[in-house]
């Protein structure tokens, strides 16, 4: 059963509750996240979800990491572009404890001065962990170039230059500014009943103050750079994403996008795995994959291959985008991509996890629970000529941008000849 309630204070609550789990997930999201944060304070949605770890005014960092531990459950948070989610999953049982420690981090942290600062370093050494692992690297250099002075193209680990730069003042100013109720969104799923739920998410997450409405922050779209970028590293492989401007999360057309990026490179039966990996062996790694947002969105192919390789893979990644706008995909290889797509859906929905994650995304972009019916109703209702028709939209070559990590020195100048390789096609 689905409730949804807005309560006095102007939390939005989304609910769920099954008995045939015998426990429940509680997610906290807030409009908080790198696309709201300027240059100087580029990872301070990042860092204060750290923060919120370090202790409350009743509990020590430590003592919040026993209490979980002591009824064997799970207490997490994740950072993103548009939001950070405060999440903890426990046995039903134990429900009010889930949610009355969530309230008192979310309430009550300290923001102790020593505690940021030794945080700061923590935060630059992840800073530097994400430079040593040039295949997460790529995409963030990828829409940064494709983004550029829009904040969406931030990373949301922030810089070592505007980590160093936050300090005790900052941070208030922006917990003050985000962590407020009109600007938190709860959902729940599991098992219990749901006016309990919403007795307890009343009695922790009363503020003393009465929420006022804020008028909306509205971020502009960004303008699309078409940019061609190499970073030259101490790495053995080279590391490429080629891509261009996609769609939004709230396009209609999504549904065609998703049953196209699994006909691409989705699965190990897409087309460019076949070709590059399976029949030509250039590759460990290729994959397609699209990053949908409120106000943009982007599309793009990575490839891990050897430095002798880069060209060729870059030739055969562009001619595979060209096929898609030439010739009509078959109905089996349509039946095939919709199948998997269900059948990935579904299975990914078994857990309580996933389906918390997905009752606050539909309330996020759409205002809304899409039932999954619907969803399958989208996915079956998709052509070959969509796919063809949004192939032809987004492949155009003098549209695609692309983005390299390759080996220090390109003594015979192949990470340069990649990019001419794009430019001429």
């Amino acid at each position: 059963m689905l409730k949804r309630a807005v309560l006095d204070n102007k939390i939005t609550l989304v609910m769920e509750n099954t008995s045939s789990v015998r426990s429940i997930c509680i997610g906290v999201w807030v409009h908080a996240g790198a696309i709201y944060e300027k240059p100087a304070i580029n990872g301070i949605s990042h860092f204060l979800e750290h923060m919120m770890f370090k202790g409350t005014k009743t509990r020590t960092a430590r003592e919040i990491a026993e209490i979980m531990d002591s009824v064997g459950g799970q207490l997490n948070a994740f950072s993103a572009k548009e939001f950070t989610c405060y999440f903890a999953k426990v046995r039903d049982e134990h429900a009010e404890l889930g949610i009355e420690l969530i309230s008192d981090m979310l309430k009550n942290s300290t923001f102790d001065e020593s505690e940021i600062e030794r945080e700061k370093n923590v935060v630059m050494e992840e800073i530097k962990m994400y430079e040593d692992a040039p295949d997460e690297l790529i995409h963030d250099m990828f829409s940064q170039s494709l983004w550029q002075n829009h904040p969406i193209g931030a990373p949301i680990l922030g810089t070592n230059e505007s980590v160093s730069g936050l300090n005790r003042e900052k941070i208030m100013k922006y917990y003050n500014e985000k962590y407020s109720p009109e600007n938190y969104l709860i959902t729940i799923v599991g098992n219990f009943k749901i006016p309990k739920i919403i007795s307890l998410v009343k009695k922790y997450f009363k503020y003393d103050k009465d929420s006022v409405e804020k008028k909306a922050i509205k971020i502009q779209p960004p303008k699309h750079t078409i940019k061609h970028e190499i970073r030259e590293k101490n790495v053995e492989q080279v590391h490429i994403v080629l891509g261009t401007p996609g769609i939004t999360e709230i396009d209609e057309s999504r549904y065609q996008l998703y049953v196209l990026n699994s006909i691409l490179g989705g699965s190990m039966s897409s087309r460019l795995f076949q070709e590059i990996r399976e029949n030509r062996g250039l590759a460990y790694s290729i994959f397609s994959y699209a990053s949908l947002y409120k106000i943009a969105g982007l599309f793009g192919v990575y490839a891990g291959c050897s430095y002798k390789d880069c060209d060729n893979v870059v030739k055969l990644i562009i001619a595979e985008l060209g096929k898609m706008t030439k010739k009509k995909i078959s109905g089996a290889e349509l039946s095939r991509a919709k199948e998997l797509l269900k059948g990935n859906m579904i299975l990914s929905l078994e857990g309580t996890n996933a389906r918390m994650n997905r009752l606050a995304r539909n309330e996020i972009y759409f205002e809304r629970q899409i039932t999954i019916d619907e969803v399958l109703e989208k996915i079956n209702a998709v052509t070959e000529n969509d796919i063809m028709e949004l192939s032809r939209k987004l492949f155009n070559p003098k549209n695609m941008a692309l983005s390299i990590i390759g080996p220090a020195g390109d003594k015979d100048k192949k990470l340069h000849e990649c990019v001419n390789i794009l430019k001429n096609s």
